[in-house]
C-alpha cells in the first residue's frame, strides 16, 4: 500500500505532513475530507482514523498513524533522509527542545489567535474577544522575538540545517500572513524575514501550496 494521507489542504497539521513527503520525495495518495460535510466527525474514520476527529490521518502497510508530528517523525525514519532526527546527544537535546517550543509557545497563540479573527465569525459565534486577541497577540510576539534571538545564531530552528523543526513551523507562518494578517511581524524581524524566505521558497512547500484552489 502506498502512503495514505487524509486530511484537507487549508488544514496547517495536514500541509505539514504533505510537507514532509514532498520533501522526501516519495509517492502519497491523498483522500481530501470535507470540512463543510463534518467528513473528519464520520465514524468510520473516528473509527479507523482518527479517534478524536481531527485532522490528518496517515495509512501505509504497516501502520495507521494520526498526529501531524508523529506522522513526520515516521516518514522522517522510514525513508531515512535528510529529515531524520539527530541522534548526537547533545544535537538531539537542542532539537527537542526546538520542537517543544513549537509546540508549547508558537502554535498554541496563532491557534487561538486564528479562532478569534477568523473562525469565530464564520462558525456564527460572534466578533472577536479583543482582550484575548491581545493576550494571544503578546505571547506570540514573545515566540519571534525568540525565533529572531535565536535565527541570529543559527541558519535554522533547530540548527544549521534544515529539518522537521522547521517545516512544523512553516503552516503556521503561512497561516499568519494570509489568513489574519501579522506578516508585518514576520518582515520586522529580519533573521526570522531571512529565514521565511528561505523555507517558504522550497520547491517542496511550493507543491504543497500548488494544492490549493486559486
Amino acid at each position: 500500500m502506498v502512503n495514505r494521507v487524509l486530511g484537507n489542504v487549508f488544514s496547517t497539521r495536514t500541509q505539514r505532513v504533505l510537507f514532509v513527503l514532498e520533501e522526501l520525495g516519495v509517492q502519497y495518495d491523498f483522500q481530501s475530507l470535507d470540512f463543510a460535510k463534518a467528513e473528519h466527525h464520520a465514524s468510520e474514520y473516528v473509527s479507523e482514523f482518527h479517534p478524536f476527529a481531527r485532522l490528518p490521518a496517515f495509512q501505509d502497510e504497516k501502520v495507521k498513524i494520526f498526529e501531524s508530528r508523529a506522522i513526520s517523525r515516521y516518514l522522517a525514519g522510514k525513508y531515512s533522509g535528510s529529515l531524520t532526527p539527530p541522534t548526537d546527544l547533545v544535537e538531539a537535546a537542542y532539537y527537542d527542545q526546538a520542537a517543544s517550543v513549537e509546540h508549547s509557545y508558537f502554535e498554541p497563540p496563532i491557534e487561538k489567535l486564528g479562532f478569534e479573527l477568523v473562525f469565530k465569525k464564520q462558525l456564527g459565534l460572534g466578533e472577536a474577544d479583543d482582550q484575548v486577541v491581545g493576550y494571544q497577540t503578546k505571547l506570540l510576539l514573545a515566540a519571534l522575538d525568540y525565533y529572531e534571538s535565536l535565527l541570529s545564531k543559527q541558519e535554522y530552528l533547530a540548527g544549521n540545517t534544515f529539518s522537521l523543526i522547521d517545516i512544523y513551523n512553516v503552516p503556521w507562518v503561512s497561516f499568519l500572513e494570509q489568513r489574519i494578517n501579522f506578516g508585518k511581524e514576520i518582515a520586522a524581524r529580519k533573521k526570522v524575514a531571512a529565514w521565511w524566505a528561505k523555507v517558504s521558497g522550497r520547491p517542496a512547500w511550493r507543491k504543497v501550496l500548488g494544492r490549493l484552489p486559486h
